[in-house]
């Protein structure tokens, strides 16, 4: 018989779960949780800011389908997570929200005039799938499988516990917890069902014009193959979304870039589009001007959040089911069927990548023709890649370098493309850039983020130089917040707010602990790069672009982008 504390009842249920990463602070109130974590093989990862580790649990997720937990201490140290949670539920990212607390007769109810009192359930509420308090010890498995059950269960997101001080540190008989193996109380993904496939393949196989549509739900499925394997069988257009960029390689015969004219000819000639891991947002591809009309056009949609479906269009056959399992389902009954691709299938798909490659060349022809000084952000990302190449893990922060990133960073392979497009927050690049490398350690990890974003989790390099992870961080340095100028010019001819005066990112790097690279000229770029990498050290450069060449987005991708953030423009 052996009595444990309520924090090593804490460590054994979050090492039942598969938890291998904890990040977070530590504080009185948790410390019973963290003397634990490494009997448990649990990693614990200190952090400079609460939000940034939440950052850090979504690079582990996106690159290793592996959830996390975050640590959030009384008063200010929960308020800190919010941004990264919030960000998280957006990005469909699975992480435990810890939140300590002081005694619960201070908790709850919590006074304003309590030092850090306040009522971190209530505060969680909106942005988490499901939260709950812990206010006893032998409950404390019990509340931890609701938690996990939520997290999984459907599209996966986070959850929140709150726990006072006294559970960590109270005592109970560990016999008397038994803990269940996850198996036990987890749902399994959803399922379509035979009718469902039967109706799908049905339309499928009558289409003349069909596409098929990757969203990021197809990358965090796995089922990035599948989705691949049905176009092929259909010979159609491929379209990955903007958010789903890792699920479709840009060099597949199928494949078709959103954005561009061919992405467009597609959707509006298509009589079947099939749509996985979307919720078909503006974000994603906008609007239905790019859109055939609804009445001539049937739409199957599949996902595992049934609030995704139906919401921007309308349907044919709504499945919340498994990507991966609906996709080879379809896959196998049209193949059950001798599906074969259709002649008019098959001339769609020729015309689609014909438009595209048309568009993406004048596209190209904004940097090509460029004749000013500095380096220009598109050859940038093109050195980048080459230098990288296509097994690197690329995390790509907000602002108007991620567009250069988009259209120009090599193929990937799944879950190695991380960008934030459905909150769109700011200095994410950074933390899921350390988190990416924590999981997937053999693999280069790549960062591309302007210095605005930059600014926000840059402390994050010494959490990375103290721990020894190599991750290679490029700043495209402007000294703006070069996104906002357009529009400040163009209506106002004057700018505001958007000068941040020059950093010299590679020697704050240095002084956080990191190997760091100044360039000015984009033939010292290449070598640059690879002493970063060869450093075996997390590394920053601070890369000199050039700020109107970056401003000057091309510009059919420009008026696409200005919708997204502003709505349809009238009569446009």
């Amino acid at each position: 018989m052996s009595e444990i504390t309520g924090g090593e009842l804490f460590a054994k249920c979050l090492a039942s779960e598969g938890i291998e990463h904890v990040f977070g602070l530590p504080s009185p109130e948790i410390d019973p949780l963290f003397a634990q974590l490494e009997k448990y093989g649990i990693r614990l990862m200190p952090v400079r800011h609460e939000s940034a580790g939440v950052h850090m649990a979504e690079g582990l997720y996106k690159s290793t389908g592996k959830a996390s937990c975050v640590i959030g201490n009384p008063g200010p140290g929960s308020a800190n997570l919010l941004p990264g949670i919030f960000t998280a539920l957006h990005e469909g990212v699975p992480v435990l929200a810890i939140t300590s607390q002081h005694r619960m007769g201070v908790s709850y109810p919590s006074p304003p005039s309590t030092f850090q009192g306040q009522d971190q359930l209530d505060a969680f509420r909106p942005a988490v799938k499901w939260g709950g308090p812990i206010f006893e010890w032998d409950r404390i498995p019990e509340v931890l499988r609701l938690a996990f059950r939520e997290m999984w269960n459907g599209r996966p997101g986070p959850v929140h516990v709150d726990v006072p001080v006294t559970v960590m540190y109270d005592l109970g008989e560990e016999s008397e917890q038994p803990i269940l193996a996850p198996g036990a109380y987890r749902p399994s993904q959803p399922q379509a069902s035979a009718a469902q496939i039967g109706a799908a393949a049905d339309l499928l196989e009558s289409a003349s014009r069909p596409i098929v549509v990757a969203g990021a739900g197809v990358d965090r499925a796995g089922a990035n193959a599948q989705a691949a394997e049905l176009a092929e069988l259909l010979g159609c257009p491929l379209i990955p979304t903007q958010a789903g960029r890792a699920s479709v390689r840009s060099d597949h015969p199928n494949y078709v870039f959103g954005f561009g004219e061919g992405g467009i000819k597609a959707r509006l000639e298509a009589d079947v589009i099939l749509v996985a891991g979307s919720r078909i947002g503006n974000l994603d591809l906008p609007y239905d001007k790019y859109w055939g009309d609804p009445e001539n056009q049937s739409l199957i949609q599949i996902d595992t959040d049934p609030s995704h479906l139906g919401v921007t269009r309308p349907l044919a056959i709504g499945m919340v089911a498994d990507a991966a399992d609906a996709l080879g389902g379809i896959t196998a009954e049209l193949k059950r069927r001798d599906k074969t691709p259709s002649a008019e299938a098959t001339a769609a798909l020729a015309e689609a990548r014909e438009a595209d490659a048309a568009w993406q060349a004048v596209q190209a022809s904004t940097a090509d023709d460029w004749e000013g000084e500095g380096i220009h952000p598109a050859r940038a990302i093109e050195v980048i890649g080459e230098t990288f190449g296509d097994q690197a893990i690329y995390t790509v922060d907000g602002g108007l370098t991620s567009v250069w990133a988009y259209a120009g960073l090599p193929p990937t392979p799944p879950r190695s493309y991380h960008s934030i497009l459905e909150l769109g927050m700011l200095g994410t690049g950074i933390p899921s850039a350390i988190g990416s490398k924590i999981g997937c350690p053999d693999r280069d990890v790549v960062c591309v983020t302007g210095d605005g974003a930059a600014g926000f989790n840059i402390m994050e390099m010494q959490s990375a130089a103290r721990d020894s992870i190599p991750v290679t961080v490029i700043v495209f340095a402007e000294g703006s917040w070069t996104m906002e100028e357009p529009n400040e010019l163009a209506l106002f001819n004057r700018t505001f707010g958007t000068e941040q005066g020059e950093t010299r990112w590679d020697l704050v790097a240095e002084g956080l602990g990191c190997h760091g690279e100044f360039v000015d000229q984009l033939g010292d770029l290449g070598e640059a790069l690879v002493r970063c990498r060869d450093s075996g050290r997390p590394s920053v450069v601070c890369l000199k672009t050039n700020r109107d060449a970056n401003r000057v987005i091309p510009p059919a991708m420009a008026a696409r982008w200005m919708e997204v953030q502003a709505g349809p423009i009238p009569g446009v």
